[in-house]
């Protein structure tokens, strides 16, 4: 097959109605973006917030039906061998029931009545009138087991395909909430792709950046102290050049001011950019105490570990948080992973050191880093 013939085959074989869909959500990104741009009094961060809470109940929404889903597959395999189990308990009582039942048609109806008149004496006729009884008691029984069981294998058959029917709507709904989930991501994609094309939307950020910077500073000053740390050999000064990244990976962006190549615009970078894998794992630098962990605007989710002696380490766009508020931490504990939360740029890590409330530069802190 030819390079054009499989390209138009798998054209071909895309759903109108979805590659539709993708296209209309595009526009109406594109049209976001554009009255964002032109509504002076829109946060940017504003929206980008309101943008992943929308992905974020989504994919909410995804994880609950994705667990509602183990429920009903173990529900419906559960129903299949409670309806196994009564149909082998069924095959049982009739196999023990088909001898007696073709002993019964090979007497007729006169078979008893035989029985009990060739008997020759009262003694014997008695006796036998005794051990029929026994033989009808015990065929009764088996009569009732047997019906007992076929009406418990169709109750087990029964529930077993009410299971199966949950099981395919909820695989249903899944499968709409997928698409959901993956055209709200598509959308916020959409909008920044959109924005990160237009001068305006560089100055507004960066305008926007310095306002959260300073925001973050007087957040940070307002935390409690965590004290000194007295144990000789133990501060965090200590650790000048011996620190590692929190994340596998690369600094992208260093300390200081940043001029963007393109519009030329200058922002101050009171961190470190590291260009990291989305979902890789985020550990603590050093021993401390978590004194916050949640959304802060322009940062996304974010983590702060109070190390005592003035210093704090800030770690932030994460994808999840693995800690909380006043956690004590040791250095390698995982804190969150890696993503775009609250991210201009895509799925990243920034990593902040500030020593009595002042960023300084994180870098001659650090050991080996590429």
């Amino acid at each position: 097959m030819s390079a054009l013939a499989a390209v138009i085959a798998l054209l071909l074989a895309i759903d109108p109605r979805s590659q539709l869909g993708t296209l209309e959500r595009r526009r109406e990104a594109e049209a976001q973006a554009a009255r964002l741009l032109a509504d002076q009094e829109r946060s940017v961060f504003d929206e980008l917030q309101r943008a992943e809470e929308a992905v974020g109940r989504a994919q909410q929404e995804l994880v609950r039906v994705e667990k509602e889903r183990g429920a009903a597959e173990r529900a419906r395999a559960a129903a299949a061998a409670a309806e196994e189990e009564a149909s082998l308990r069924l095959r049982g009582r009739l196999d023990a029931l088909r001898p007696r039942l073709a002993a019964r048609a090979r007497q007729g109806r006169s078979g008893e009545l035989a029985v009990l008149l060739s008997a020759p004496s009262l003694a014997e006729l008695v006796k036998r009138r005794y051990l029929l009884d026994l033989v009808m008691r015990r065929d009764a029984v088996l009569v009732t087991g047997a019906r007992q069981a076929r009406e418990a294998r169709e109750q087990a058959r029964a529930a077993s395909q009410a299971e199966a029917a949950r099981l395919g709507a909820v695989a249903a709904s899944l499968r709409e909430l997928r698409e959901q989930s993956r055209a709200r991501r598509e959308e916020r994609e959409t909008l920044l792709a959109a924005l990160r094309t237009a001068r305006g939307f560089h100055e507004r950020a960066a305008a926007e950046a310095a306002t959260q910077a300073r925001a973050l500073a007087a957040f940070v000053a307002t935390l409690p102290a965590r004290g000194e740390v007295r144990s000789a050999g133990e501060g965090f000064a200590t650790r000048r050049g011996k620190l590692r990244l929190p994340a596998p990976g690369t600094v992208t962006v260093g300390f200081g001011k940043v001029v963007n190549p393109r519009f030329n615009t200058v922002t101050v970078q009171h961190g470190l950019d590291v260009e990291a894998p989305a979902g890789a794992p985020v550990v603590a630098v050093a021993p401390g105490r978590v004194v916050h962990a949640g959304w802060f605007k322009g940062y996304g989710n974010l983590i702060i570990v109070d190390h005592g002696d003035g210093f704090h380490t800030l770690v932030a766009h994460l994808a999840s948080m693995r800690t909380a508020m006043g956690e004590e931490v040791v250095a390698g504990d995982m804190l969150g992973t890696v993503g775009d939360s609250g991210s201009l740029k895509g799925p990243y890590l920034y990593f902040e050191l500030r020593e009595k409330g002042r960023p300084v530069d994180p870098r001659p802190w650090l050991g080996n880093t590429p």
